[in-house]
């Protein structure tokens, strides 16, 4: 079985429901993300009937099924004669479930992959919603579990459908944090961590596939470049089977993004559909966790400051050096790609933005926590029009940005920059901080509390500077600590 790793508030809401009362869980997610996993460690030690269905006929879906309710609990009917349809399929269940109330312990019947189920049978939902309510009258302690990944069909037979307002909990499972993500790593130094998080993201399987018994350079060349090996082209297939007949669409418009294209109509020009479709396309890949809309703190939604980006870091890495490199990896020459194209630029590639999300998930944690840190704060990144110090005396700005910004109200009540860099020179980091931050509406010099993060460390001479002058320091050593 796989490793479990982290998932302790959703574990938590999932437990906090078992008992005796009737329950219908929601859980959703992209493949790859968890799920499976995470209800596995959920029915560890319950009585529960776990099916994941495969796509195919209703016949052998109800094969299948028959052959998870018989390792439940045995039955020579049943056995002798599998399920023929849903209808008896689900008397079943209610049967088994009555015969729960009657030994006093709840059952729990998980249906994984629910949308292939409803691709072979388009009436389930609804069934499933006329025994949910004679579940209600009995009140039999059945909890249901509909769990799905293919999220457009689970969206539409779903959440937006017929189940939804019978749910007692639901979410859709993120990928997992930096931090968490580490935790496959552990052997490996903070910045080695931080680096496989900024390339492979939160996906529990995409971290899976990397040795930390091998070095990182090891791992990004055999488990990422090489053909044949499950990441060089799982991104392909993520996009083909999570969003189907559009795939390809789908595709362009995360390489606009991919290659810079910050605003619908860009990643429309570049992927050869008008704006409003472009627009679609990047919320249904926002559900997905793959994309994510950005606007700078204290801006509305609707402002036109907000960027489009990838989100997920594996994304990010296969369009920025597997797609590009595609010629010379299918000749085998994974070495040669990584020392002279990959190596060089690594970690100007995980500055931006890994490194800075990392922080700021850094600084989340940390507020309230931290006594360094302010009490409170909603923590986001800051850009905007500055004062260009190249035309004094002139009204010209320069687009300016401070990657970690923290407010209580109105107010700005924290500020860090992020350095994932040789050579930083501690003072210049300060000083560009102070020359930004002054621009941050609610500033206070005397409220604002500032910090820098870097990759490597401070002098000695500096960490006394900014300790006298109430300046946060902080390293890559301290997002694990």
């Amino acid at each position: 079985m796989t490793r479990f790793v982290d998932r302790v508030e959703e574990l938590a809401g999932l437990e906090d429901l078992w008992g005796m009362k009737r329950q219908l869980v929601l859980l959703w997610g992209r493949r790859r993300v968890g799920k499976t996993r995470l209800l596995d460690e959920f029915a560890s030690g319950k009585p529960a009937i776990i099916y994941q269905a495969d796509e195919g006929t209703v016949t052998e879906q109800l094969a299948r099924l028959t052959d998870r309710i018989l390792t439940y609990h045995g039955d020579a009917q049943l056995a002798a004669q599998p399920l023929a349809n849903w209808d008896a399929a689900l008397a079943v269940l209610m049967r088994l479930a009555r015969e729960a109330k009657a030994a006093d312990h709840p059952l729990l019947i998980v249906l994984d992959e629910f949308p292939r189920l409803v691709i072979s049978h388009p009436a389930l939902p609804s069934m499933l919603q006329s025994m949910l309510e004679d579940v209600r009258r009995q009140d039999l302690p059945l909890y249901l579990v509909i769990a799905g990944s293919q999220i457009a069909l689970y969206e539409r037979h779903v959440l937006h459908g017929p189940l939804y307002g019978r749910r007692t909990w639901g979410e859709q499972l993120a990928p997992l944090g930096y931090r968490e993500a580490g935790e496959f790593f552990e052997s490996w130094h903070p910045k080695d961590r931080l680096r496989a998080w900024a390339l492979l993201g939160g996906i529990p399987y995409y971290l899976e596939q990397w040795d930390q018994s091998h070095s990182l350079a090891w791992n990004i060349e055999h488990r990422v470049l090489r053909k044949g090996s499950v990441l060089y082209q799982e991104a392909e297939l993520m996009i083909k089977e999570d969003l189907s007949s559009e795939a390809s669409t789908y595709l362009s418009i995360l390489a606009a993004v991919a290659g810079g294209a910050t605003r619908p109509s860009e990643a429309g020009d570049r992927a050869g559909v008008d704006s409003r479709t472009a627009s679609r396309y990047l919320d249904q890949l926002r559900r997905l966790h793959m994309v994510e809309h950005l606007t700078p703190a204290g801006a509305g939604v609707s402002t036109r400051r907000g960027i489009w980006r990838l989100s997920d870091h594996y994304l990010r890495f296969w369009f920025e050096f597997v797609r590009v490199n595609r010629t010379d990896l299918e000749a085998r020459r994974a070495e040669q790609v990584y020392r002279a194209r990959i190596a060089p630029r690594l970690d100007a590639f995980v500055s931006m933005p890994a490194f800075e999300d990392a922080v700021r998930e850094h600084v989340r944690r940390s507020i309230g926590q931290d006594p360094a840190f302010p009490l409170s704060a909603d923590v986001a990144g800051w850009w905007g029009p500055v004062p260009d110090e190249r035309y004094p005396g002139s009204r010209r700005t320069r687009e300016g940005e401070i990657e970690v910004v923290g407010y209580a109200g109105h107010d700005l009540v924290f500020a860090a920059e992020a350095k994932w860099t040789n050579g930083l020179d501690d003072g210049e980091a300060l000083a560009q901080l102070r020359r930004t931050v002054v621009h941050v509406p609610g500033h206070d010099p005397d409220q604002t509390r500032l910090a820098i993060y870097t990759r490597d460390g401070f002098t000695e001479e500096f960490a006394e500077r900014a300790a006298a002058e109430g300046v946060i320091l902080r390293t890559v050593h301290d997002l694990y600590a």
